[in-house]
């Protein structure tokens, strides 16, 4: 008789597709209502970029409606800024929300695909992911993410997670979230150092870890 998988092990199905435009303007719409420290914790991460050296190349992963590469493209000197997402509706958002940004660059990919980085432009100084990285569907595939995502990286480049706890200890959530101390754990086992959380807020947190220079 076959062994069940145990459903801690199973991949987290969503509650919403953001490919549909319904659901995606409907997400839009929400999240900084249920979450009004967002515009916080966006602001955080233009100031953490900030103080890196310009000009930036820089990778967003999930961007949504284009609201976090707003604030770093008016905070930062930029070069380069690609915009990632699997949801058509959210790049067209994006779009019409950078128009005047000449530095976007638009593309269409899913980050939990094997081929997702065939469409980039490497190396990057940073890779930013607002609320997004959970959308892998499960915890366990964090660190192989984070293993991709380095090789994007120059050497010294900083990869900036924002992402939230699990909002209880319930089986599903348990597994599609990881806590800060499993994403920490995820950025040190993918091969980043200097892994720090900046800051954290009602449940969201914020951390980092740099791709290291080659040692000799």
């Amino acid at each position: 008789m076959p062994i069940a998988e145990d459903v801690h092990d199973q991949d987290v199905p969503s509650s919403i597709d953001l490919r549909e435009p319904a659901d995606a303007e409907h997400w839009v719409l929400t999240a900084d209502l249920k979450r009004p420290w967002r515009s916080q914790l966006r602001a955080t991460i233009a100031e953490l970029l900030h103080r890196t050296i310009p000009p930036l190349r820089i990778l967003e992963l999930g961007p949504g409606p284009g609201l976090l590469a707003e604030t770093i493209l008016r905070t930062c000197q930029v070069e380069s800024y690609t915009l990632f997402d699997f949801s058509p509706p959210m790049l067209d958002m994006c779009r019409q929300r950078l128009a005047d940004h000449a530095t976007a660059r638009f593309v269409l990919g899913d980050f939990t695909r094997s081929d997702w980085t065939d469409a980039l432009l490497p190396p990057f100084h940073a890779v930013v992911a607002m609320q997004a990285v959970h959308e892998v569907r499960h915890k366990r595939h964090v660190p192989r993410l984070y293993r991709r995502i380095l090789d994007l990286l120059r050497p010294g480049g900083l990869l900036v997670i924002c992402d939230h706890e699990p909002p209880d200890d319930s089986a599903r959530f348990t597994a599609l979230h990881s806590t800060e101390p499993e994403q920490h754990a995820a950025l040190a086992g993918a091969g980043f150092g200097q892994v720090t959380t900046h800051l954290s807020l009602n449940g969201l947190y914020l951390c980092s870890g740099t791709r290291l220079p080659i040692a000799g």
